[in-house]
Protein backbone atom coordinates (compact mmCIF):
# COMPACT_ATOMS: atom_id res chain seq x y z
CA UNK A 1 0.00 0.00 0.00
CA UNK A 2 2.78 2.35 0.70
CA UNK A 3 4.59 1.63 -2.35
CA UNK A 4 1.64 2.72 -4.59
CA UNK A 5 0.70 5.92 -2.64
CA UNK A 6 4.69 6.52 -3.22
CA UNK A 7 4.45 5.93 -6.89
CA UNK A 8 0.75 8.37 -7.04
CA UNK A 9 3.02 11.16 -5.07
CA UNK A 10 5.91 10.89 -7.67
CA UNK A 11 3.17 11.16 -10.69
CA UNK A 12 1.76 14.47 -8.85
CA UNK A 13 5.19 16.18 -8.58
CA UNK A 14 6.03 15.08 -12.12
CA UNK A 15 3.03 16.80 -13.67
CA UNK A 16 3.69 20.03 -11.12
CA UNK A 17 7.23 20.77 -12.57
CA UNK A 18 7.76 23.23 -15.14
CA UNK A 19 8.82 21.78 -18.56
CA UNK A 20 12.27 21.66 -19.73
CA UNK A 21 11.54 23.50 -22.61
CA UNK A 22 9.83 26.54 -22.45
CA UNK A 23 9.01 26.69 -26.52
CA UNK A 24 6.84 24.00 -25.84
CA UNK A 25 4.50 25.82 -22.93
CA UNK A 26 4.65 28.92 -25.15
CA UNK A 27 3.31 26.63 -28.46
CA UNK A 28 0.44 25.08 -26.04
CA UNK A 29 -1.36 28.41 -24.81
CA UNK A 30 -0.24 30.59 -27.91
CA UNK A 31 -2.99 30.93 -30.90
CA UNK A 32 -3.27 32.85 -34.07
CA UNK A 33 -5.79 32.94 -36.78
CA UNK A 34 -4.13 35.33 -38.67
CA UNK A 35 -4.58 32.24 -41.36
CA UNK A 36 -8.17 31.94 -41.41
CA UNK A 37 -8.54 35.63 -41.96
CA UNK A 38 -9.71 36.27 -44.95
CA UNK A 39 -8.51 40.14 -46.45
CA UNK A 40 -11.49 42.26 -48.43
CA UNK A 41 -11.00 42.00 -52.21
CA UNK A 42 -10.58 45.39 -53.96
CA UNK A 43 -13.45 46.67 -56.25
CA UNK A 44 -11.40 45.51 -59.06
CA UNK A 45 -10.81 42.27 -57.86
CA UNK A 46 -13.88 41.38 -58.19
CA UNK A 47 -14.36 37.56 -60.29
CA UNK A 48 -15.27 38.62 -63.90
CA UNK A 49 -17.72 37.17 -65.96
CA UNK A 50 -16.24 34.23 -68.09
CA UNK A 51 -18.43 34.18 -71.23
CA UNK A 52 -16.16 33.01 -73.56
CA UNK A 53 -14.22 29.29 -72.86
CA UNK A 54 -12.14 26.78 -74.86
CA UNK A 55 -13.20 23.56 -74.66
CA UNK A 56 -11.61 20.48 -75.44
CA UNK A 57 -14.11 17.30 -75.83
CA UNK A 58 -13.13 13.33 -76.46
CA UNK A 59 -15.80 10.91 -76.82
CA UNK A 60 -15.46 7.53 -75.41
CA UNK A 61 -13.73 4.98 -77.09
CA UNK A 62 -15.61 1.75 -78.18
CA UNK A 63 -14.78 -1.09 -76.29
CA UNK A 64 -13.18 -4.25 -77.72
CA UNK A 65 -14.98 -7.39 -78.88
CA UNK A 66 -14.50 -10.25 -77.18
CA UNK A 67 -12.84 -13.76 -78.61
CA UNK A 68 -14.83 -17.04 -76.68
CA UNK A 69 -16.01 -20.33 -77.74
CA UNK A 70 -18.75 -21.92 -76.19
CA UNK A 71 -18.31 -26.09 -76.35
CA UNK A 72 -20.87 -28.88 -75.37
CA UNK A 73 -20.85 -32.68 -75.82
CA UNK A 74 -22.54 -32.24 -78.96
CA UNK A 75 -19.68 -29.82 -80.39
CA UNK A 76 -16.75 -31.01 -79.78
CA UNK A 77 -14.63 -28.29 -81.85
CA UNK A 78 -16.95 -25.47 -80.43
CA UNK A 79 -18.49 -22.32 -81.91
CA UNK A 80 -17.74 -18.41 -81.70
CA UNK A 81 -19.93 -16.92 -78.82
CA UNK A 82 -17.63 -13.92 -78.19
CA UNK A 83 -19.74 -10.65 -78.06
CA UNK A 84 -19.17 -7.16 -79.05
CA UNK A 85 -17.87 -3.86 -77.32
CA UNK A 86 -20.00 -1.39 -76.31
CA UNK A 87 -19.90 1.90 -78.12
CA UNK A 88 -18.27 4.87 -76.29
CA UNK A 89 -20.34 7.70 -74.45
CA UNK A 90 -20.65 11.11 -76.29
CA UNK A 91 -19.93 14.62 -74.97
CA UNK A 92 -23.06 16.28 -74.71
CA UNK A 93 -23.29 20.33 -73.96
CA UNK A 94 -27.25 21.03 -72.18
CA UNK A 95 -28.58 24.66 -71.91
CA UNK A 96 -29.57 25.34 -68.42
CA UNK A 97 -30.88 28.39 -66.36
CA UNK A 98 -29.42 27.18 -63.64
CA UNK A 99 -25.48 28.35 -64.72
CA UNK A 100 -25.36 31.84 -66.13
CA UNK A 101 -21.56 31.67 -67.11
CA UNK A 102 -18.79 29.23 -68.22
CA UNK A 103 -16.76 29.58 -64.90
CA UNK A 104 -17.71 26.45 -63.73
CA UNK A 105 -16.76 24.72 -66.70
CA UNK A 106 -13.41 22.72 -67.45
CA UNK A 107 -11.22 22.58 -70.20
CA UNK A 108 -11.00 18.80 -71.10
CA UNK A 109 -13.82 16.85 -70.55
CA UNK A 110 -13.77 12.82 -71.81
CA UNK A 111 -17.02 10.95 -72.19
CA UNK A 112 -16.86 7.22 -70.28
CA UNK A 113 -15.25 4.35 -72.54
CA UNK A 114 -17.51 1.18 -73.96
CA UNK A 115 -17.32 -1.88 -71.96
CA UNK A 116 -15.80 -4.89 -73.31
CA UNK A 117 -17.78 -7.72 -75.22
CA UNK A 118 -17.99 -10.93 -72.94
CA UNK A 119 -19.13 -14.50 -73.87
CA UNK A 120 -22.69 -16.51 -74.24
CA UNK A 121 -22.72 -13.38 -76.95
CA UNK A 122 -22.88 -10.80 -74.29
CA UNK A 123 -22.70 -6.84 -75.78
CA UNK A 124 -20.50 -4.66 -73.73
CA UNK A 125 -22.87 -1.64 -72.26
CA UNK A 126 -22.97 2.21 -73.48
CA UNK A 127 -19.86 4.30 -72.04
CA UNK A 128 -21.10 6.86 -69.99
CA UNK A 129 -22.15 10.29 -71.54
CA UNK A 130 -20.46 13.14 -70.34
CA UNK A 131 -23.14 16.18 -70.02
CA UNK A 132 -22.13 19.71 -69.79
CA UNK A 133 -24.36 22.46 -68.43
CA UNK A 134 -24.35 26.05 -70.46
CA UNK A 135 -26.04 29.11 -70.17
CA UNK A 136 -28.63 30.10 -72.24
CA UNK A 137 -27.78 31.93 -75.31
CA UNK A 138 -24.50 30.08 -75.83
CA UNK A 139 -22.69 29.98 -79.00
CA UNK A 140 -20.42 27.67 -80.18
CA UNK A 141 -17.53 27.92 -82.60
CA UNK A 142 -15.40 25.16 -83.93
CA UNK A 143 -11.67 24.79 -84.32
CA UNK A 144 -10.86 21.27 -84.73
CA UNK A 145 -13.48 18.53 -85.56
CA UNK A 146 -17.22 17.83 -86.75
CA UNK A 147 -20.07 19.57 -86.76
CA UNK A 148 -22.03 19.53 -83.55
CA UNK A 149 -25.45 17.92 -84.12
CA UNK A 150 -28.74 18.29 -82.13
CA UNK A 151 -30.82 16.12 -80.01
CA UNK A 152 -34.46 16.34 -79.58
CA UNK A 153 -35.61 17.18 -76.23
CA UNK A 154 -37.48 13.91 -74.62
CA UNK A 155 -38.63 13.92 -70.81
CA UNK A 156 -37.16 11.12 -68.97
CA UNK A 157 -40.64 9.40 -69.32
CA UNK A 158 -40.05 9.06 -72.74
CA UNK A 159 -36.33 7.38 -72.28
CA UNK A 160 -36.18 3.55 -72.99
CA UNK A 161 -34.04 1.99 -69.91
CA UNK A 162 -31.71 0.86 -72.37
CA UNK A 163 -30.93 4.59 -73.33
CA UNK A 164 -30.08 5.68 -69.82
CA UNK A 165 -26.28 6.07 -69.21
CA UNK A 166 -23.97 3.13 -68.28
CA UNK A 167 -26.46 0.67 -70.76
CA UNK A 168 -26.37 -0.33 -74.69
CA UNK A 169 -26.20 2.40 -76.89
CA UNK A 170 -28.86 4.96 -77.78
CA UNK A 171 -30.95 4.86 -80.53
CA UNK A 172 -30.68 1.23 -80.09
CA UNK A 173 -32.85 0.28 -83.31
CA UNK A 174 -30.79 2.03 -85.25
CA UNK A 175 -27.62 0.55 -83.98
CA UNK A 176 -28.89 -2.48 -83.75
CA UNK A 177 -29.52 -2.44 -87.39
CA UNK A 178 -26.03 -1.18 -88.18
CA UNK A 179 -24.60 -3.92 -85.98
CA UNK A 180 -26.62 -6.24 -87.77
CA UNK A 181 -25.78 -5.25 -91.42
CA UNK A 182 -22.21 -4.95 -90.28
CA UNK A 183 -22.30 -8.55 -89.24
CA UNK A 184 -23.79 -9.94 -92.37
CA UNK A 185 -21.00 -8.58 -94.58
CA UNK A 186 -18.72 -9.85 -92.15
CA UNK A 187 -19.75 -13.12 -92.08
CA UNK A 188 -20.85 -13.62 -95.86
CA UNK A 189 -16.60 -11.88 -96.64
CA UNK A 190 -15.59 -14.42 -93.92
CA UNK A 191 -17.64 -17.60 -95.53
CA UNK A 192 -16.47 -16.54 -98.84
CA UNK A 193 -12.75 -16.76 -97.29
CA UNK A 194 -13.35 -20.29 -96.06
CA UNK A 195 -14.24 -21.56 -99.29
CA UNK A 196 -11.66 -19.99 -101.54
CA UNK A 197 -9.03 -19.98 -99.52
CA UNK A 198 -7.95 -15.97 -99.96
CA UNK A 199 -7.46 -13.90 -97.31
CA UNK A 200 -7.21 -10.58 -99.34
CA UNK A 201 -10.87 -9.55 -99.14
CA UNK A 202 -10.41 -10.06 -95.21
CA UNK A 203 -7.42 -7.67 -95.31
CA UNK A 204 -9.50 -5.30 -97.19
CA UNK A 205 -12.05 -5.29 -94.34
CA UNK A 206 -9.25 -5.28 -91.54
CA UNK A 207 -8.14 -2.25 -92.93
CA UNK A 208 -11.50 -0.73 -93.48
CA UNK A 209 -11.45 0.95 -90.01
CA UNK A 210 -8.17 2.37 -90.29
CA UNK A 211 -8.69 3.77 -93.86
CA UNK A 212 -11.82 5.46 -92.15
CA UNK A 213 -9.59 6.69 -89.45
CA UNK A 214 -7.41 7.86 -91.57
CA UNK A 215 -10.08 9.65 -93.65
CA UNK A 216 -11.12 11.59 -90.46
CA UNK A 217 -8.11 12.70 -89.42
CA UNK A 218 -7.50 14.38 -92.67
CA UNK A 219 -10.75 16.42 -92.60
CA UNK A 220 -10.27 17.10 -88.96
CA UNK A 221 -6.74 18.66 -89.85
CA UNK A 222 -7.98 20.59 -93.16
CA UNK A 223 -10.92 22.43 -90.68
CA UNK A 224 -8.74 23.22 -87.75
CA UNK A 225 -6.42 25.24 -89.98
CA UNK A 226 -9.42 27.95 -89.78
CA UNK A 227 -12.51 28.76 -86.79
CA UNK A 228 -15.96 28.03 -88.15
CA UNK A 229 -17.73 30.66 -86.77
CA UNK A 230 -21.60 30.03 -85.29
CA UNK A 231 -22.05 26.32 -85.89
CA UNK A 232 -24.55 25.79 -83.72
CA UNK A 233 -26.77 28.22 -80.74
CA UNK A 234 -28.06 26.90 -77.69
CA UNK A 235 -31.01 29.41 -76.72
CA UNK A 236 -33.88 27.01 -75.30
CA UNK A 237 -34.33 25.05 -72.03
CA UNK A 238 -32.93 21.80 -71.91
CA UNK A 239 -31.18 21.93 -75.80
CA UNK A 240 -28.68 19.68 -75.91
CA UNK A 241 -26.08 19.25 -78.27
CA UNK A 242 -23.69 16.33 -79.21
CA UNK A 243 -19.94 17.82 -79.70
CA UNK A 244 -18.31 14.70 -79.57
CA UNK A 245 -19.17 11.29 -80.64
CA UNK A 246 -18.02 7.81 -78.65
CA UNK A 247 -16.18 5.25 -81.23
CA UNK A 248 -17.87 2.06 -82.11
CA UNK A 249 -17.27 -1.10 -80.32
CA UNK A 250 -15.53 -3.59 -81.59
CA UNK A 251 -16.45 -6.83 -83.03
CA UNK A 252 -16.53 -10.72 -81.19
CA UNK A 253 -15.49 -13.79 -82.60
CA UNK A 254 -19.26 -14.09 -83.35
CA UNK A 255 -19.84 -12.06 -85.56
CA UNK A 256 -17.23 -13.41 -88.48
CA UNK A 257 -16.04 -17.68 -88.40
CA UNK A 258 -12.81 -18.59 -86.31
CA UNK A 259 -10.57 -18.65 -89.10
CA UNK A 260 -7.22 -19.65 -87.36
CA UNK A 261 -7.99 -23.64 -87.92
CA UNK A 262 -7.04 -23.78 -91.36
CA UNK A 263 -7.56 -26.90 -93.58
CA UNK A 264 -4.32 -29.14 -94.32
CA UNK A 265 -2.46 -28.78 -97.46
CA UNK A 266 -1.98 -31.36 -99.64
CA UNK A 267 1.59 -31.63 -98.04
CA UNK A 268 -0.07 -32.21 -94.65
CA UNK A 269 1.01 -29.14 -93.31
CA UNK A 270 -0.99 -25.80 -92.96
CA UNK A 271 -0.24 -22.42 -93.97
CA UNK A 272 1.50 -20.14 -91.68
CA UNK A 273 1.40 -16.89 -93.70
CA UNK A 274 -2.53 -17.67 -93.68
CA UNK A 275 -2.50 -17.76 -89.98
CA UNK A 276 -0.68 -14.67 -89.49
CA UNK A 277 -2.39 -12.74 -91.24
CA UNK A 278 -5.61 -14.01 -89.99
CA UNK A 279 -5.20 -13.34 -86.33
CA UNK A 280 -4.08 -9.70 -87.64
CA UNK A 281 -7.45 -9.13 -89.06
CA UNK A 282 -9.59 -10.51 -86.57
CA UNK A 283 -7.27 -8.52 -83.90
CA UNK A 284 -8.07 -5.31 -85.79
CA UNK A 285 -12.03 -6.10 -86.26
CA UNK A 286 -12.02 -6.81 -82.51
CA UNK A 287 -9.95 -3.01 -81.30
CA UNK A 288 -13.19 -0.79 -80.97
CA UNK A 289 -12.65 2.35 -82.81
CA UNK A 290 -11.73 5.61 -80.84
CA UNK A 291 -13.72 8.60 -79.87
CA UNK A 292 -13.64 11.48 -81.86
CA UNK A 293 -12.03 14.90 -80.90
CA UNK A 294 -13.31 18.54 -80.83
CA UNK A 295 -12.08 21.76 -80.10
CA UNK A 296 -14.64 24.59 -79.58
CA UNK A 297 -15.10 27.86 -78.48
CA UNK A 298 -18.19 28.48 -76.42
CA UNK A 299 -19.14 31.91 -76.10
CA UNK A 300 -21.97 33.74 -74.27
CA UNK A 301 -24.62 36.21 -75.43
CA UNK A 302 -27.20 36.90 -72.83
CA UNK A 303 -30.76 36.89 -73.97
CA UNK A 304 -32.34 39.73 -72.55
CA UNK A 305 -35.02 41.93 -73.47
CA UNK A 306 -33.57 45.45 -72.74
CA UNK A 307 -30.05 46.41 -72.44
CA UNK A 308 -28.70 49.89 -70.74
CA UNK A 309 -25.80 51.11 -72.04
CA UNK A 310 -23.96 54.30 -71.01
CA UNK A 311 -20.77 56.00 -69.88
CA UNK A 312 -19.32 54.85 -66.24
CA UNK A 313 -20.74 56.30 -63.84
CA UNK A 314 -23.92 56.96 -65.15
CA UNK A 315 -26.58 54.94 -63.04
CA UNK A 316 -26.84 52.18 -64.91
CA UNK A 317 -26.77 49.99 -61.73
CA UNK A 318 -28.77 51.82 -59.88
CA UNK A 319 -31.37 52.02 -62.32
CA UNK A 320 -31.80 48.04 -62.76
CA UNK A 321 -32.03 48.15 -59.05
CA UNK A 322 -34.89 50.51 -58.97
CA UNK A 323 -36.82 48.88 -61.79
CA UNK A 324 -36.38 45.36 -60.79
CA UNK A 325 -35.25 43.38 -57.59
CA UNK A 326 -31.43 42.88 -58.81
CA UNK A 327 -29.01 43.88 -56.27
CA UNK A 328 -26.27 45.00 -58.64
CA UNK A 329 -22.85 46.30 -56.61
CA UNK A 330 -23.07 50.10 -57.05
CA UNK A 331 -19.73 52.55 -56.07
CA UNK A 332 -18.75 56.04 -56.30
CA UNK A 333 -15.87 55.28 -58.47
CA UNK A 334 -15.69 54.18 -62.72
CA UNK A 335 -15.91 50.46 -63.63
CA UNK A 336 -17.68 49.65 -60.82
CA UNK A 337 -19.45 46.73 -62.86
CA UNK A 338 -16.93 44.35 -63.98
CA UNK A 339 -19.83 41.74 -65.26
CA UNK A 340 -23.31 41.88 -67.20
CA UNK A 341 -25.99 41.79 -64.44
CA UNK A 342 -29.50 41.04 -65.11
CA UNK A 343 -32.66 42.06 -63.49
CA UNK A 344 -36.60 41.03 -64.41
CA UNK A 345 -39.44 43.84 -64.60
CA UNK A 346 -42.24 42.11 -63.80
CA UNK A 347 -45.56 43.01 -64.71
CA UNK A 348 -49.44 41.10 -64.30
CA UNK A 349 -49.05 39.60 -67.86
CA UNK A 350 -45.25 40.41 -69.24
CA UNK A 351 -41.78 40.22 -67.22
CA UNK A 352 -38.84 41.87 -68.94
CA UNK A 353 -35.13 40.67 -68.53
CA UNK A 354 -33.07 44.19 -68.48
CA UNK A 355 -28.99 43.78 -68.78
CA UNK A 356 -26.53 46.03 -67.13
CA UNK A 357 -23.38 46.33 -69.56
CA UNK A 358 -20.16 47.46 -68.08
CA UNK A 359 -19.53 51.86 -69.08
CA UNK A 360 -18.15 52.64 -72.34
CA UNK A 361 -15.94 55.09 -73.18
CA UNK A 362 -14.69 56.66 -75.72
CA UNK A 363 -12.40 54.69 -77.73
CA UNK A 364 -13.42 51.02 -76.92
CA UNK A 365 -13.29 49.74 -79.90
CA UNK A 366 -9.22 50.27 -79.37
CA UNK A 367 -9.57 47.79 -76.21
CA UNK A 368 -9.88 51.25 -73.72
CA UNK A 369 -11.43 50.50 -70.91
CA UNK A 370 -12.98 46.98 -70.73
CA UNK A 371 -13.09 47.16 -74.76
CA UNK A 372 -15.39 45.77 -76.32
CA UNK A 373 -15.75 42.42 -74.57
CA UNK A 374 -19.17 42.53 -72.96
CA UNK A 375 -20.89 44.23 -75.91
CA UNK A 376 -21.93 41.19 -77.56
CA UNK A 377 -24.52 40.59 -74.79
CA UNK A 378 -26.95 43.27 -76.44
CA UNK A 379 -26.70 41.41 -80.10
CA UNK A 380 -30.12 39.50 -79.14
CA UNK A 381 -31.92 42.80 -77.28
CA UNK A 382 -34.66 43.93 -78.83
CA UNK A 383 -34.60 47.43 -77.25
CA UNK A 384 -31.13 49.67 -76.42
CA UNK A 385 -31.66 52.23 -73.55
CA UNK A 386 -29.21 54.94 -73.46
CA UNK A 387 -28.44 55.83 -70.04
CA UNK A 388 -26.73 59.06 -69.84
CA UNK A 389 -25.79 61.71 -67.07
CA UNK A 390 -27.16 65.15 -67.20
CA UNK A 391 -24.61 66.06 -63.96
CA UNK A 392 -21.18 65.50 -65.87
CA UNK A 393 -20.22 68.58 -66.99
CA UNK A 394 -22.06 70.65 -64.49
CA UNK A 395 -20.65 72.93 -61.93
CA UNK A 396 -16.41 72.93 -63.84
CA UNK A 397 -16.73 68.52 -63.94
CA UNK A 398 -14.28 67.16 -66.49
CA UNK A 399 -16.98 64.98 -67.97
CA UNK A 400 -18.74 65.77 -71.21
CA UNK A 401 -22.39 66.89 -71.96
CA UNK A 402 -25.28 64.15 -72.58
CA UNK A 403 -25.47 65.09 -76.62
CA UNK A 404 -21.85 63.97 -77.18
CA UNK A 405 -21.91 60.77 -74.59
CA UNK A 406 -25.09 59.35 -77.42
CA UNK A 407 -22.74 60.43 -79.83
CA UNK A 408 -19.96 58.75 -78.44
CA UNK A 409 -22.05 55.30 -77.63
CA UNK A 410 -23.72 55.40 -80.65
CA UNK A 411 -19.69 55.33 -82.88
CA UNK A 412 -19.10 52.41 -80.38
CA UNK A 413 -22.14 50.13 -80.43
CA UNK A 414 -21.36 50.69 -84.58
CA UNK A 415 -17.80 49.74 -84.27
CA UNK A 416 -18.34 46.87 -82.45
CA UNK A 417 -20.78 45.63 -85.21
CA UNK A 418 -22.60 47.47 -88.08
CA UNK A 419 -26.36 48.03 -87.58
CA UNK A 420 -25.96 47.21 -83.89
CA UNK A 421 -27.84 50.63 -82.48
CA UNK A 422 -30.62 49.67 -85.38
CA UNK A 423 -33.30 48.86 -83.08
CA UNK A 424 -35.79 50.42 -80.88
CA UNK A 425 -34.89 53.01 -78.44
CA UNK A 426 -34.87 55.41 -75.66
CA UNK A 427 -33.03 57.82 -73.38
CA UNK A 428 -33.18 57.67 -69.93
CA UNK A 429 -31.64 60.91 -68.37
CA UNK A 430 -30.45 60.00 -65.36
CA UNK A 431 -29.67 62.48 -62.21
CA UNK A 432 -32.37 65.00 -62.69
CA UNK A 433 -32.27 66.11 -59.50
CA UNK A 434 -28.98 67.56 -59.32
CA UNK A 435 -28.69 71.16 -59.72
CA UNK A 436 -29.13 72.54 -62.82
CA UNK A 437 -29.91 69.34 -64.42
CA UNK A 438 -33.66 70.70 -65.65
CA UNK A 439 -31.39 73.08 -68.28
CA UNK A 440 -29.20 70.24 -69.25
CA UNK A 441 -32.24 68.05 -69.87
CA UNK A 442 -33.94 71.12 -71.86
CA UNK A 443 -30.94 71.73 -73.91
CA UNK A 444 -30.74 67.69 -74.88
CA UNK A 445 -34.56 67.84 -75.73
CA UNK A 446 -33.42 69.99 -78.34
CA UNK A 447 -30.24 68.25 -79.56
CA UNK A 448 -31.77 65.05 -79.50
CA UNK A 449 -34.83 64.13 -82.01
CA UNK A 450 -36.93 60.99 -82.70
CA UNK A 451 -36.38 59.33 -79.89
CA UNK A 452 -38.48 59.17 -76.40
CA UNK A 453 -36.12 60.34 -73.37
CA UNK A 454 -37.42 60.21 -69.80
CA UNK A 455 -35.78 62.29 -66.89
CA UNK A 456 -34.93 59.87 -63.92
CA UNK A 457 -33.50 59.63 -60.97
CA UNK A 458 -32.63 56.20 -59.88
CA UNK A 459 -31.64 57.09 -56.59
CA UNK A 460 -34.90 58.59 -55.41
CA UNK A 461 -36.81 56.20 -58.22
CA UNK A 462 -38.03 59.36 -59.49
CA UNK A 463 -39.57 58.92 -62.97
CA UNK A 464 -38.73 55.06 -62.42
CA UNK A 465 -43.09 54.37 -63.31
CA UNK A 466 -43.12 56.15 -66.47
CA UNK A 467 -39.77 54.79 -67.63
CA UNK A 468 -41.00 51.37 -67.22
CA UNK A 469 -44.18 52.32 -68.90
CA UNK A 470 -42.27 53.28 -72.03
CA UNK A 471 -39.69 50.06 -71.65
CA UNK A 472 -42.92 47.87 -71.99
CA UNK A 473 -44.40 49.30 -74.88
CA UNK A 474 -41.23 49.29 -76.63
CA UNK A 475 -41.25 45.58 -76.19
CA UNK A 476 -44.58 44.94 -77.05
CA UNK A 477 -43.94 46.18 -80.77
CA UNK A 478 -44.63 49.56 -80.51
CA UNK A 479 -43.13 52.67 -82.21
CA UNK A 480 -40.22 50.69 -83.46
CA UNK A 481 -39.18 53.42 -85.97
CA UNK A 482 -37.91 55.31 -82.70
CA UNK A 483 -34.20 54.64 -83.52
CA UNK A 484 -31.20 56.49 -82.36
CA UNK A 485 -28.49 57.63 -85.70
CA UNK A 486 -26.16 59.84 -85.66
CA UNK A 487 -28.30 61.83 -87.97
CA UNK A 488 -30.73 62.69 -84.76
CA UNK A 489 -27.68 63.79 -82.66
CA UNK A 490 -26.89 67.82 -82.79
CA UNK A 491 -23.29 68.12 -81.30
CA UNK A 492 -22.39 71.05 -82.69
Amino acid sequence: MWVHRARALCQIQALTRPPKCPCLLFSLFSYSDTSQRKTKVAPLQETRMRDRFTLYAKGGDGGNGSTSVRRSRHDRHGRPDGGNGGRGGDVILECSTAVWDFSALRHHVNAGRGAHGASKNMIGTRGEDKVVQVPLGTVIHLVKGEIPSSIENRTSTDLDPWELPGTLATDHLEIDQQFAAKNMRMAEAVQSIRTAGDLTSCTELAVEKSESMKQASEAESEGSEQIRYNVAELTEQGQRMIVAHGGEGGLGNVCYPSILKTKPTKHGKDDACNLEGSNDDQSSLRVGLPGSEAVLVVELKSIADVGLVGMPNAGKSTLLGAISRAKPTVGHYAFTTLRPNLGNLNFEDLSITVADIPGLIKGAHQNRGLGHAFLRHIERTKVLAYVVDLAAALDGRKGIPPWEQLKDLVLELEYHQEGLSDRPSLIVANKIDEAGAEDVYKELEKRVQGVPIYPVCAVLEEGVPELKAGLRMLVNGGNKSNKLSMENINVD
